[in-house]
């Protein structure tokens, strides 16, 4: 299954994480999303924080390995920053929901539901 295989390998701890890993595991927090690469504009990618003890790093994982999870129609068209583009995907620091129809925003949208589906386990973790 794609939602089992390995994606990322932690730069600091060394921790294997599979997708299914990354989207459930409320210590790896999603940060926001870019382009790391400016040449190649469309390899876009989910910027996360791993939070254990002992590690604390971050790392970036091509969006494409959470197409599994993605329900809604993705578009075809790449919008990256051309004409119409919000620009959301360009900085890390964006959190704002994109309403383009570009192959990106379903990845946006996605980032933002795991961002705050992770945020109110937190809160619920806190309160018990």
């Amino acid at each position: 299954m794609v939602a089992e295989k390995v994606v990322k390998t932690c730069t600091l701890c060394q921790a294997l994480l599979t997708a299914r890993e990354i989207v459930d595991n409320p210590a790896i927090r999603p940060i926001g999303t870019a382009f790391l690469e400016e040449e190649n504009s469309d390899t876009h990618y989910y910027i996360f924080q791993h939070e254990i003890p002992g590690c604390g790093t971050s790392f970036a994982v091509d969006v494409e390995y959470f197409k599994q999870f993605i329900v809604e129609p993705i578009p075809e068209k790449k919008m990256t920053l051309g004409a119409g583009c919000e620009g959301h995907c360009a900085s890390i620091n964006d959190l704002n929901e994109c309403t383009q129809e570009c192959y990106f925003a379903p990845f946006r949208r996605f980032l933002l539901k795991m961002i705050e589906h992770k945020n109110r386990a937190a809160k619920k973790a806190k309160v018990s």
